[in-house]
Order: C-alpha cells, then sequence, then structure tokens
C-alpha cells in the first residue's frame, strides 16, 4: 500500500515539473515572439517610407507609394499591438495554468510576427523597386541627352552623307529631343510608371532613327556616286563602239541611259523621304539593269573578237565542204554508171549542194556587211555557230554517203567471191551424184537442182549487166544460199537411202529363202531401186522387212554406214 501512495507522490511530482518545465518553454517562446517583434520594429521601413515620400512622386508610382504607406500604418497600428495583447494573455495564461489556452496565444503570436515580417519584406522591396526606377530614369535622362547631342553633332558634320534626306533626319531628331523633354519632365514629376513607357519609345524611335543614319549614306553614295559613274562610263563606251561600227540590236541603250537617270532622280526624292526599304528594292533594280547594259556591250565586244578570230575559218571550213561536195557528186555519177544507186544518194548530195550555197550566200551577206556597214556581231556570232553546225552535218552526211557507195565496189567483190563458191559448190554436187553410179535420179531432185541451177545462171547474167543492181543482187545471193544448203540436205538424204537401201538388200539376201515375206519385200525394194529410183521408200520397205526378222539391226548397219562414209553428202 505504501509502494502504490509513493508511485502516486512520484508520478504527481513529475507531472508537475513537465508543468512547470512547458510553462517555462512557454514564457520563453513569448519572450523571444516578442524580441523579434522588437526587431521588425527597428527595421528601416518607416525611414524608407520617409526617403522614398521625398521623391516629389506622382501619378501611378504615388498611389503604389500611399498604399505602401497603408499597408505600413496598418501593421504599424494593428498588428505590433496584436502581438503584445496576445503575449500579454499568454503570460498570464501561463501563470494561471491555462496551457492549452496560452499554446493558442503563442501560435497567435508567431502568426502575427509571420505577417509582419511579410509584409515588411514586401513594403521594402516596393520602395528599393521605386527608388531604383526613380534612379534608372534620371540616369537615362543623362545618357539620352548626351546621345542626342551626339546624334546632332553627327549629322551637322556629316550632312552631306545624307543628301536629301538630312532635312527629315533633324526634324526625327527634333521630334526624339521633344519627347526626351517630356520623358525628362515625367521623371521628376515622379511619375515612374508614364516616364518607363515614355522610355521604351524613346529607346524604339531612337534606334530607328541610328538605323536610318547608319543604312543612308550607303544607299546615297549609290545614287549619287555610283550609278550616275556608271552611267557616264556607260554612255562614253557606247559612243566609242558606235564608232567603231557596232551596232546593237533593238537599240534602246540611249534611252535606257535617261530612263536610268529618270529612276536615280526619283529614288532621290524617296530617300529624301526616309522610304528606305522602297529606295533599296529600286537601287537593287537600277543595279541589275545598269548591269545588263554592261553585259549588252560587253556581249558585242566579245562578240566581235570571236567574229574577227573565225569569221575565216567558216568560210575556209565552206569552202573545203563546197570541194568535198564537188568531189562526192563526180564519185557517184561515175559509180552511177556501173551501179543502181538504192538509197537516192544522187538526191542526197544535190540537197546537200543546195544547203552548201545557201550557207555559201548567208556568210557572203555577213562579210559585205561587215565591210561595209556597222553591224550586230553577236548576231553574226550565232549565225557563225549555226553554220558551223550545219558543215558538221553536211561533213557527216558526205561521209556518209561516199562510204555507201564505195561500199558497192566491196559488195561487188564479194558478191562475184560467193558466185564463184556457189559455182564449185554445185559442180561439187553434180560430180558426187555421178560418181554414185545410180540407176537413175529422182525426178523431184533433178527439178531441184536444175532450178539451182538456172539460179546461179541468172545472178550470173545479173552480174555482168552494164549496171549491176547490189541490192537485188544480194537478195539473190541469200535466196540461193539457202537453196544450196537445201539441196545440198537433198544431196545428203538421196545418197545416204540408196547406199544404206542397197546395203540392207544385199544383208537380207540370207532370209529370202527361207522367209516369204522378206523374199517379196525384198523384191519391192529392188524394184523401187532400179526402176522407180525412188530410194528413200526402197529403205523404209526393206528396213521394215529386215527388222521383223532381226530387231535393231536397221540402226546397226545404219550407224555402221555413217562410221565409214567419207564424203560430205
Amino acid at each position: 500500500m505504501l509502494s502504490v501512495l509513493i508511485a502516486i507522490i512520484v508520478v504527481a511530482i513529475l507531472i508537475y515539473v513537465g508543468i512547470v518545465l512547458y510553462q517555462r518553454y512557454l514564457l520563453k517562446q513569448i519572450t523571444d515572439l516578442l524580441n523579434k517583434k522588437s526587431d521588425l520594429m527597428d527595421l528601416p521601413v518607416a525611414s524608407e517610407l520617409d526617403e522614398v515620400g521625398n521623391l516629389n512622386l506622382a501619378g501611378s508610382s504615388l498611389e503604389e507609394y500611399q498604399n505602401l504607406q497603408d499597408d505600413y500604418r496598418n501593421v504599424k497600428n494593428n498588428k505590433f499591438p496584436e502581438i503584445d495583447e496576445l503575449a500579454q494573455n499568454g503570460q498570464q495564461n501561463v501563470n494561471d495554468m491555462k496551457i492549452f489556452d496560452a499554446r493558442s496565444d503563442v501560435a497567435g503570436i508567431k502568426a502575427a510576427v509571420q505577417v509582419i515580417q511579410s509584409e515588411s519584406d514586401r513594403i521594402q522591396a516596393a520602395l528599393d523597386q521605386i527608388k531604383q526606377e526613380d534612379d534608372d530614369q534620371r540616369n537615362e535622362v543623362k545618357v539620352l541627352q548626351h546621345k542626342y547631342q551626339e546624334l546632332r553633332k553627327n549629322l551637322l558634320a556629316k550632312d552631306m552623307t545624307y543628301g536629301p534626306s538630312v532635312d527629315m533626319l533633324n526634324d526625327s531628331l527634333q521630334r526624339l529631343e521633344n519627347a526626351f523633354n517630356n520623358f525628362a519632365k515625367t521623371v521628376e514629376s515622379g511619375d515612374h510608371k508614364k516616364a518607363n513607357d515614355q522610355l521604351q519609345q524613346l529607346h524604339s524611335n531612337t534606334k530607328a532613327l541610328e538605323d536610318q543614319l547608319d543604312t543612308i549614306p550607303a544607299l546615297y553614295i549609290q545614287l549619287n556616286e555610283d550609278f550616275p559613274g556608271q552611267l557616264d562610263e556607260i554612255k562614253g563606251g557606247y559612243t566609242q563602239l558606235i564608232n567603231h561600227n557596232y551596232a546593237f540590236a533593238d537599240n534602246q541603250i540611249p534611252d535606257e541611259i535617261d530612263e536610268l537617270e529618270q529612276k536615280i532622280a526619283e529614288n532621290l526624292d524617296t530617300l529624301g523621304n526616309l522610304r528606305l526599304e522602297a529606295v533599296k528594292s529600286n537601287n537593287d533594280l537600277i543595279a541589275d539593269r545598269i548591269d545588263s547594259l554592261y553585259d549588252v556591250m560587253q556581249k558585242e565586244i566579245d562578240a566581235r573578237t570571236e567574229v574577227d578570230g573565225g569569221f575565216q575559218t567558216i568560210a575556209d571550213y565552206i569552202a573545203h565542204a563546197e570541194k568535198q561536195s564537188h568531189t562526192l557528186l563526180i564519185e557517184i555519177d561515175r559509180l552511177g554508171q556501173s551501179y543502181v544507186l538504192n538509197h537516192n544518194e544522187d538526191e542526197q548530195a544535190h540537197e546537200l549542194e543546195t544547203q552548201l550555197q545557201d550557207i555559201r550566200n548567208e556568210h557572203d551577206k555577213d562579210a559585205e556587211a561587215i565591210t561595209n556597214q556597222p553591224v550586230v556581231y553577236s548576231e553574226i556570232l550565232q549565225r557563225m555557230h549555226a553554220e558551223n553546225d550545219q558543215l558538221e552535218t553536211i561533213e557527216s552526211k558526205q561521209t556518209e554517203i561516199n562510204d555507201s557507195i564505195q561500199q558497192l565496189i566491196e559488195e561487188e567483190k564479194d558478191a562475184r567471191r560467193t558466185l564463184r563458191q556457189f559455182d564449185m559448190e554445185i559442180h561439187e554436187i553434180k560430180r558426187h551424184i555421178e560418181n554414185l553410179n545410180l540407176p537413175g535420179i529422182p525426178a523431184s531432185y533433178m527439178d531441184y537442182f536444175f532450178v539451182v541451177s538456172d539460179e546461179l545462171e541468172k545472178l550470173s547474167a545479173n552480174m555482168n549487166q552494164v549496171k549491176i543492181d547490189m541490192k537485188q543482187i544480194d537478195r539473190q545471193l541469200g535466196m540461193i544460199d539457202k537453196d544450196i544448203q537445201t539441196l545440198a540436205k537433198k544431196t545428203t538424204e538421196l545418197t545416204d537411202n540408196a547406199a544404206l537401201s542397197e546395203e540392207i538388200i544385199q544383208y537380207t539376201n540370207r532370209y529370202r529363202h527361207s522367209n516369204e515375206t522378206v523374199d517379196t519385200a525384198s523384191k519391192r525394194a529392188q524394184k523401187l531401186f532400179d526402176e522407180d529410183h525412188d530410194y528413200a521408200q526402197s529403205l523404209s520397205v526393206i528396213s521394215r522387212a529386215l527388222e521383223s526378222v532381226e530387231p535393231g539391226m536397221v540402226d546397226k548397219l545404219t550407224a555402221s554406214y555413217q562410221q565409214q562414209k567419207s564424203t560430205q553428202y
């Protein structure tokens, strides 16, 4: 029982000690927060407000400043007393052992301190910004004032480089200075927002003026010096070329020069109005047109150089082609007496001669023009190039025609060699048939043989004509070549059929007395051989008979014959 009592006493003591310690903790927090409040009260916000208030603010800047004053006044008159009251209540609640109420008071003090801290920081930052804007804008006043002084000095010192634009540039600078004076007054009045808007516009307009001052001199030099100088050079060059018998197609150079001078004068007016993008565009067009004038004159100078160097070359080329044409026509006439010209070589050669005459006439006209009057050398050069191309084509066709007619001689030689070969081959076939000593030759074979012989005789007669048609002869040679190949094949078939038929008839004699069918077939085959001279049928009859009594023997006899065969037929 005593131990329980002791335990209760110990717990009570511990609770009491805990409460006492927590009271001290809360009292310390209250003291720390009051010290924090004192620190906040010592912040220089009030003095900063007084300092900014001496800046003679106006407009939205003044309105913002007044709002900051009201905010600080609210903090000073309401938040600081609120902390004192909460601290007093908190201390009393701690003493009265109202721990939870005291905790609530401490939380309230913390929140109030945080609000004061946040508001003080915000007010301070806003005041700093107002002072910074005031300093920046006053500095801008000095910077811009110096810049406009430099711009005016520049305009006065270099007014000749700006040409007709100098008056409007001065007007622009005057407007900038007037706007600057308004800006300076606004800065002095303390209306920072309005001053900021004016400053942005001043920067934009100043940058535009500086860009104009940088751009205009180069444009003015083009209009006042470069272009007039180039046109003077073109005028002088044009006069010299005319004096040296140059001419120009659709001679627009003097009119173009007059028009360009008018364009330059108009663009100077445009420059005076500060329409710089239009001036740039117009200058580019003027430069292109001036370059075109230089190109036109240079084209004629280059053309004359090429004409002077190549005109006689074309004349020599024409003479060479005419000589070739004359020689070709003579050769065509000579060969035309011996050969039929199947490709209209004569007409083609005369057509080329006509083309040459046209080229000669055109070239002679240009030669006369060069001698007697100013000429457009570029046009003559163009015709020279065309004449050269035509002469190359004519020369190529002359060579083609000459090769074609000269080939007739070789074709005739080849045809005669081929005819001799055909004669030799048909005589060899004839001797081969005679050497076979056959009882007779089939009529169909002899008919074909005589057809081929007649074709050879006809070919020989055609080749012995005074005027040979090689196209017709080539056609005949092709036909005869095929017919001789066919005749050779028929000769081989005749030879093989006769030889095999005779050999197989002799072989089957061994079966005649023992086989009536073979005997009958042998007699019929012999009759076909001796009387009808149908060696193919004779071979067919006797081969079937032999196969009936000795299968495979016909193939063996045929193979043996082919191995022993000594002639090509």
